[in-house]
């Protein structure tokens, strides 16, 4: 089905969206992950099922023995595309709500919004006993309504543009490899008839491997980058929070939706920075960083999404900027205006930030889980850990860093649940 595609779509396409979220793992992927260098991608394929492309995409992802996500619209499951679902599901895919009629539904009433959700999941419980964990809006169409009525994390991807006739086999596998990068969600169509995203997937998918990158369901993705999905976020990327870096300059709000960041101090930094501000938004969009030009010609309005973001901390990096300005073909010093503002709706900005990093080149002697500092990890840091978190009295961590595994600077029961499992390794 043809899809109408937001500005927010547009600038995903760019490879420059990495959205991340909060805080739960539910096993020890995160430490397996960084162990084995393996990059997480997660394919997923919307307004299935059907008897023909479902299992096209099927047979290439058995081939590459690779999970992905199937996001289905209920008016397409009958009794012959159950098949389909149920083959995936036995496959290990991930079955997925894309709503009942794939119709605009931020206007419709919370009971209408529930309606289409609830004939979704229960066709699926009867064809695989299991609920849908995932929505994706239809046309990503999104609204604080929407959020508040339907109890399903909310998942956008990068737009490969697959469900446009004139964009080739060759274009749709280019957005594919573009947009790559660990954590980031694809968004994809296994429609009847839609050969080319097939094709597509045929060239992209052993670029994917050669460069390391790892297929996984949509669960895996969370779970493995350390993460839990949030309510009022709507998902692109699931990305860890970044490391390495220490404040080295406030910037001043602006009537708390608007920072101006300067553009001299950043070309003076190069790659070297980070940009991190905490927000509260009431559309769910973390806030965006607008390359503006409006001296001259061309005139320029670009933005750029955060790298991650959990609903209450976003962070920028420099890489994601100066690409940006590379395919623009402009620098830093062309601009007339570089701005921290929201992408859409009411925005609020506190205590933004420009981060530097701090590597020094020196050995990292931490023992990874050593809460308590006597250089071994063993179950006396899980217990003194679990009474911090619990604010027991004389609780103290003598060293909270070694405990943070998730690396998302702070501690929760997702580092408890992770030291746990490293125990238990």
């Amino acid at each position: 089905m043809r899809k109408r595609v937001s500005v927010l779509i547009s600038a995903l396409t760019a490879g420059l969206t990495a959205i991340g979220c909060g805080m739960l793992p539910q096993d020890s992927g995160t430490i397996n992950a960084a162990e084995n260098g393996k990059k997480l991608i997660a394919l997923t394929f919307d307004d299935g099922p059907n008897t023909t492309t479902t299992n096209d995409v099927l047979d290439l992802l058995a081939e590459y023995d690779a999970k992905a996500s199937f996001f289905l619209i209920g008016d397409n499951i009958n009794s012959a595309s159950a098949a389909s679902v149920k083959r995936a599901y036995d496959m290990g895919m991930e079955i997925d709500n894309h709503s009942k009629t794939h119709s605009n539904m931020s206007k419709m009433t919370a009971e209408e919004m529930q309606a289409e959700i609830r004939f979704v999941d229960e066709k699926v419980v009867e064809i695989t006993g299991e609920h849908t964990k995932f929505f994706r809006p239809p046309f990503i169409d999104v609204s604080p309504a929407m959020y508040e009525a339907i109890d399903l994390p909310f998942i956008c991807g990068i737009d490969c543009q697959d469900y446009m006739a004139n964009v080739t086999a060759q274009e749709r596998a280019d957005y594919i490899l573009n947009g790559a990068k660990d954590g980031v969600i694809v968004l994809l169509h296994d429609a009847a008839g839609n050969q080319q995203t097939v094709d597509a997937l045929k060239i992209a998918m052993p670029e994917l491997v050669r460069q390391g990158y790892e297929f996984v369901t949509l669960t895996e993705l969370f779970e493995r980058q350390g993460e839990t999905p949030k309510k009022n976020i709507l998902y692109s990327n699931v990305a860890k929070y970044p490391q390495g870096y220490a404040p080295k300059e406030t910037v001043s709000a602006d009537a708390s939706d608007r920072a101006a960041l300067d553009p001299k101090l950043l070309q003076s930094l190069g790659k070297s920075y980070a940009v991190e501000t905490e927000y509260e938004s009431a559309t769910g969009y973390p806030p965006v960083i607008a390359l503006q030009k409006w001296s001259g010609s061309p005139t320029i309005w670009h933005t750029i999404q955060p790298y991650y973001f959990n609903g209450e901390k976003a962070v920028f990096l420099a890489e994601d900027i100066q690409s940006a300005l590379e395919q623009l073909e402009v620098g830093l010093d062309d601009l007339d205006g570089v701005q921290l503002t929201a992408y859409s709706g009411e925005i609020t900005l506190r205590n933004v930030r420009i981060l530097t990093k701090t590597d020094s080149g020196e050995p990292d002697d931490t023992v990874k889980g050593d809460v308590n500092a006597d250089g071994v990890f063993d179950t006396a840091d899980a217990v003194l850990m679990h009474k911090s978190l619990l604010t027991v009295p004389d609780a103290k961590l003598a060293d909270w860093k070694a405990g943070d595994l998730n690396a998302d600077g702070q501690l929760t029961a997702a580092d408890l649940t992770l030291i746990k499992k490293l125990l238990m390794q």
